[in-house]
């Protein structure tokens, strides 16, 4: 099977890339249209075969909306109508891959759900007429304002799409009508000068307020993202001094909220609805060349902004080459966007205050947490940020009806190093960490083009979502009240119990020797008994540091970071038993490098009970490692087999077991 991926993968750069000639030197026969078509793998291989398509999209012309999780899940690819299109379908379809269309013109969904007879608000000029044939879709926005709280003077066209200007405008308005409680703050420019500015909301105190972050559109073409932004700017302002929850929330904190993080990229994509331009999804950083397989040199230019952060950058889900819609720079904060976030929250006036760090997206209806690097890695405090997401799109869900999955990124889309989400609660420290994916479904076809109509519910809904966030801000500051948290000091606030705080940390620094100890190993005996869990084994490593592993990098010093390997599963546990872990590495046609482990590595356990535990039967308990859930689901014996070792390793888990400890 890893012979066929490699057949079909050199089938397709053969193919491809002759069928992209082809197209170039037949222009009568070129279509302009784009097409978006969901596939959808079923074995291992031809899921493989779609990500490193998306890792290749700049030489196949693709344009990945959404990447596959896992088998079965579909990806969303924008691909040229005609022979490019007739191409990859038979490439995928060789795969074992479904094809199917979900937006035959994507130009056409464009112009029906965005656009405008009005040239202030969208720039498509003359191409903004719209194509009425369709009496519902074509129909006026359902404008409901009444879930818009009411600004003197300063108005914006919620339930629209307006430029980079008119939310400046905005603000700078709101900051001169509303003074006691409203700041612009400009945090940097752009590569084209643009100013990068948002709006501080909160009412004057004596001491240093914990903070809460927002930003939106760091992504161009994600427009559903800057307008829920400013629907949180309005609500806080307007509803201030009328609900009393706001008016706590501005009372007690201060919320810094940047609508667009990405202005060149945003302004950009209005320009045209032509779905290369609409769809563009980096910056507009100057161009870069690189050698053409055809000879010359080919520029391009533009640098996904969430890729660019200091987070094991560039080490999965993004690309060196210039052309990719997921490049991630030259190097790590490469870019004046970027390095302009970094920067305002470092500096003293913001340095150990962000409690709350919320970035938004679209699309997929996604709750997403730390980390989304690498598959099955969290934070230490993972149960407290599960269960606030939990609660949010809960209360999400109540407005509309709107259903929100949660998890990281990784393990419900695709592993991505470099994002701020990701370097916010590793760099600074920040409590509750989310990126939120807007409306619509994955399943839905608009995918980045929202109708009008659905941008206010999706922007009232999820302010109801973020209240929950800012409630737990809330409580956790009520909860150490006495911690002189006036002076802004950054003293340990923890609202989880010591035991569970070191059964985390166990499992970080775990993690950290695995990653410390992967250069050399040798052969391991693993002994068990019904009342203890011995390791032995034979492996050189670089030192036996005890430093506390809990930011996942091995080297403060370096751009990048580590990537811990996570524990792998258990071996049969016999009085005696042998193992080794054997690494091959093989490169595919187009470079990449994949390395598969062939055995289990090497791990040093550190905790046992002989009792049965009380967390198994708790079903609000906290995992405490997660490893245990991967053992059951590949072998759903593990808990007759391996008696002692699952109630050794596993008895801080949840519902792992639970029927079989029940019966014994």
């Amino acid at each position: 099977m890893r012979y066929l991926c490699k057949s079909i993968l050199l089938a397709v750069h053969t193919i491809l890339l002759v069928g992209s000639v082809c197209c170039s030197t037949d222009v009568h026969n070129t279509d302009d249209k784009y097409a978006l078509i969901h596939v959808s793998a079923h074995d291992e291989q031809s899921l493989h075969l779609i990500k490193q398509l998306q890792l290749n999209d700049f030489k196949y012309d693709l344009d990945f909306w959404k990447s596959p999780s896992s088998i079965s899940d579909k990806a969303d690819i924008m691909v040229k109508r005609g022979k490019s299109e007739r191409m990859l379908r038979q490439i995928l379809s060789f795969a074992n891959v479904t094809v199917s269309m979900s937006v035959p013109d994507v130009e056409k969904l464009i112009m029906r759900n965005e656009g405008t007879t009005s040239k202030s608000h969208l720039g498509f000029g003359s191409l903004s007429k719209w194509l009425h044939d369709d009496p519902i879709l074509d129909s006026e926005p359902d404008l409901d304002l009444t879930k818009v709280g009411a600004l003197k003077k300063a108005k914006y066209p919620f339930g629209d799409y307006a430029s980079y200007a008119d939310m400046v405008k905005y603000m700078r308005t709101i900051e001169f009508y509303y003074p006691r409680i409203a700041k612009i703050v400009r945090i940097g420019a752009t590569h084209e000068g643009k100013p990068i500015e948002g709006l501080k909301i909160g009412a004057r105190s004596s001491h240093k307020k914990r903070a809460v972050w927002v930003d939106g559109n760091i992504h161009a073409r994600e427009w559903a993202s800057s307008h829920t932004a400013l629907y949180f700017i309005n609500q806080l302002v307007s509803e201030y001094g009328k609900d009393a929850q706001i008016t706590n929330y501005v009372d007690t904190l201060d919320f810094y909220i940047v609508p667009c993080l990405n202005p060149d990229g945003y302004e950009y994509t209005r320009t045209s609805p032509i779905p290369t331009v609409r769809l563009w999804r980096k910056n507009r950083s100057p161009e870069l060349c690189r050698p053409s397989l055809w000879g010359g040199e080919k520029c391009c230019r533009g640098v996904d902004l969430n890729r660019n952060f200091r987070f094991h950058w560039a080490e999965r889900g993004s690309s060196y080459e210039p052309c990719s819609n997921i490049y991630h720079g030259e190097e790590v904060f490469s870019e004046p966007e970027t390095r302009a976030v970094r920067n305002f929250l470092a500096t003293p006036e913001m340095k150990d205050r962000v409690d709350a760090f919320v970035t938004l997206h679209s699309y997929a209806q996604l709750w997403i947490y730390p980390y989304s690097h690498e598959e099955q890695n969290y934070p230490e405090d993972i149960g407290e940020l599960r269960k606030t997401a939990r609660k949010a799109i809960n209360r999400l869900s109540r407005v509309y009806g709107t259903n929100y999955r949660m998890g990281t990124g990784a393990d419900t889309l695709s592993p991505a190093a470099g994002g701020s989400d990701d370097w916010a609660k590793s760099a600074l420290n920040v409590k509750y960490v989310y990126l939120i994916e807007l409306r619509p479904q994955m399943e839905l076809s608009n995918g980045f083009i929202l109708h009008k109509k659905e941008l206010i519910p999706t922007a009232v809904e999820t302010f109801e979502g973020f209240r929950e966030v800012v409630d737990a801000v809330l409580t956790l500051n009520n909860s150490t009240s006495s911690i002189g948290l006036s002076s802004g000091s950054n003293t340990s606030r923890k609202t989880i119990s010591d035991l569970q705080m070191r059964k985390q940390q166990y499992r970080m620094r775990l993690l950290a020797s695995q990653a410390a100890g992967s250069t050399t190993r040798s052969t391991t005996t693993l002994k068990t008994s019904t009342t203890s869990v011995s390791t032995t084994s034979e492996a050189t490593s670089p030192s036996k540091t005890s430093r506390h592993f809990d930011r996942f990098t091995a080297d403060l010093n370096s751009s990048t970071r580590a990537r811990p390997t996570p524990p792998m599963a258990p071996p049969i546990m016999s009085p005696s038993t042998e193992f080794s872990t054997t690494t091959t590495e093989e490169e595919d046609v187009t470079g990449v490098i994949r390395s598969s482990s062939i055995a289990s590595r090497a791990t040093t356990y550190g905790f046992f009970t002989a009792t049965k535990p009380s967390a198994f039967l708790d079903p609000e308990c906290r995992d405490m490692r997660y490893s245990c859930g991967f053992w059951l689901k590949n072998n759903k014996q593990v808990c007759e087999e391996q008696q002692s070792f699952m109630r050794a390793q596993c008895a801080y888990t949840c519902k792992f077991c639970t029927s079989f400890i029940k019966r014994h």
